[in-house]
């Protein structure tokens, strides 16, 4: 067998194989001799037809079936034998099939790219930090509160904070436009579920007074036929429902399986749930941080076809998020589009293929002690922790993302040993709720 390889673009590599005549005809006629011991043929006996015959009619299928199975047995061999690590499946080229001469089929392929780890030298390294405070708790606990209003019918006109049943219908130039109209929706006032100004035009309205209101689009609106232009909504409110907070008392805390020490264990049990998920936030975040230095120093060829099957996870796991996590066997992916994941694919690649030759030069294995420790922080926010522990210890695969968690942890910990760490002290609301502090 002769394999010859040539480089193309960047990380593309065509391995061309030539398998000797004399191989491919041996397993021919080995072939064609057992199939002549049980073809039937008209006008012979079943496993009499002569050989000659049975060359003529099946030859060029069994010698197409030969060529795949050798395909299949050199290939692998082949690429071994030239120090290949190819980056996804090969996309084979057969060349022709002719009696008496070799075969020769062509591979085409990427690689994985050859990795030499550029560590950090006093890079900086911008992390956050933070606490939480009583206002937070307070803040938390409102928040709570509201989810949890009485809502009462009342006959005044509609105020800030209302939640009201409405119909109402657009109109776009005296014209009912598409997509404008709906009876009996509820809209809390200030919610921001409407289009700007929607909603604060609604405050002042009664019950079963029909009145207009004239709203602009936004310039940006993803309808291009209403962006930024003048629309009159014609309005009926049905009901309006005035929200009643509940007292902050022993009784609301119940209702959270706080059933001694009243508001101020109950407040202690917000804080430390609020501790929890502060420290996962700010640790995801500077973990981030850090891989993002990482990849900015270490730049590489990255193979398309393991962003290409990034991108096919992404999509698959953006349709269960959106449809829930339930597999079926007809289950077919939508075709999203592809921009809305390729960055970070491509992220995802790069860091997974720099992840994996840092924790190999390094030697990092996931800290026994530490998985323990994950599994009493994650079994402390449980009402029965005993239930959790045993979960991970019975389920390997389970304990094993915790592993992959602690590694995580372990191997951004040695990156940024060498690095120049600037901590920026943030609000607990600005970690937790960025986007609501921008606006």
């Amino acid at each position: 067998m002769d394999v010859s390889v040539e480089t193309l673009a960047g990380l593309e590599r065509k391995l061309s194989v030539t398998v000797p005549s004399n191989k491919i005809e041996e397993e021919v006629s080995l072939r064609l001799r057992d199939l002549a011991r049980k073809v039937k043929i008209d006008g012979f006996r079943p496993g009499k037809a002569p050989l000659g015959v049975v060359k003529g009619r099946y030859s060029a299928n069994v010698r197409e079936d030969v060529a795949r199975e050798l395909i299949r047995s050199t290939l692998h061999e082949a690429i071994n034998d030239s120090k290949l690590v190819p980056a996804g499946t090969p996309n084979i080229e057969p060349g022709d099939l002719e009696e008496g001469k070799p075969f020769t089929y062509v591979a085409y392929f990427e690689v994985m790219p050859e990795i030499t780890i550029k560590e950090l030298k006093k890079d900086k390294i911008e992390t956050v930090e933070s606490e939480i405070t009583s206002k937070d708790v307070d803040e938390a606990l409102e928040k709570l509160r509201e989810q949890h209003k009485e809502w009462v019918k009342v006959t005044r006109p509609v105020a800030e904070g209302d939640k009201i049943n409405l119909d109402y219908a657009g109109y776009l130039d005296k014209e009912l436009f598409e997509g404008g109209s709906a009876q009996g929706q509820e809209l809390i006032i200030g919610s921001g579920s409407m289009i700007p100004g929607f909603e604060k035009s609604i405050i002042g309205g009664e019950i079963g007074k029909p009145f207009e209101i004239k709203v602009t689009f936004p310039k940006d609106y993803h309808d291009e036929k209403l962006a930024n232009k003048k629309t009159v909504f014609k309005i009926t409110i049905n009901d309006i429902l005035e929200g009643k907070l509940p007292p902050l008392d022993a009784s609301f805390a119940e209702k959270f399986n706080v059933k001694e020490g009243g508001v101020k264990a109950f407040k202690a049990e917000i804080k430390e749930n609020m501790i929890r998920e502060l420290d996962r936030r700010i640790n995801g975040m500077n973990r981030e941080k850090i891989f993002d230095k990482l990849i900015e120093l270490n730049p590489i060829d990255l193979p398309k076809a393991l962003i290409e099957t990034e991108i096919e996870n992404l999509k698959h796991e953006l349709y269960h998020n959106l449809f829930g996590h339930h597999h079926s066997d007809d289950e077919k992916i939508p075709d999203f589009p592809r921009e809305l994941f390729e960055s970070r694919a491509t992220r995802r690649v790069h860091l997974g293929l720099l992840f994996s030759k840092y924790v190999e030069k390094h030697e990092i294995t996931a800290d026994p002690k530490r998985v323990e420790d994950l599994i009493e922080k994650l079994a402390s926010a449980y009402e029965d922790p005993d239930e959790l522990r045993q979960w991970y210890q019975k389920d390997g695969e389970n304990r094993s993302e915790l592993e992959a968690v602690v590694l995580e942890e372990m191997t951004a910990e040695k990156i940024s040993e060498t690095a120049t760490i600037v901590k920026t002290k943030k609000t607990y609301s600005e970690i937790m709720y960025p986007k609501q502090e921008t606006k």
